[in-house]
């Protein structure tokens, strides 16, 4: 397995990944594919040269993908977001979103960040076990926080020092 930096020339391929992702596992994203549509491609791309994101290849195949973003602002630039976390059914228990979260924390650490944040589905015990073993820590429950099938569902906050 080796990491890869994504970037602008990466973003159908990235995309086709999270619709994927959407469509297989709807209930444990606060997303859908027509979140995504909706930002459109060029957006997409301008993030992909803006954020760090990275993928888990082997063979060619993407295992596991992930995205850092610097929070904004003077009195808020020392924390970062850790997003769009997804590891492939044949992957995990690989350590591939090990590898990922690993990679998301050297690169926040090279930027100088003190912190990394995350939010997750609340009823998602395998991601939360994941960010646990990092050393994620649940701070909150928002209830009710994302509309899934006409009800709702509560998201966890979770964070880590660095």
């Amino acid at each position: 397995m080796e990491i890869v930096k994504l970037g602008p020339a990466d973003t159908e391929r990235f995309l086709a990944l999270r619709h994927a992702m959407f469509e297989a596992e709807a209930m444990s994203f606060r997303g859908a594919g027509a979140d995504d549509d909706a930002i459109g491609m060029a957006a997409w791309r301008e993030r992909l040269a803006r954020d760090h994101v990275y993928a888990v290849v082997r063979d060619g195949q993407w295992l596991a993908v992930g995205g850092l973003t610097r929070l904004a602002g003077a009195k808020l630039d020392h924390k970062g977001l850790v997003w769009g976390m997804y590891a492939v059914p044949a992957a995990r228990g690989t350590g591939a979103a090990a590898r990922i979260l690993d990679q998301l924390e050297a690169t926040a650490q090279e930027l100088g960040l003190r912190q990394l944040q995350l939010t997750l589905m609340a009823d998602n015990a395998r991601a939360r076990r994941v960010y646990e073993r990092h050393g994620y820590v649940l701070y909150a429950i928002e209830p009710d926080s994302v509309r899934r099938d006409g009800e709702f569902a509560d998201e966890a906050l979770m964070w880590k020092r660095l």
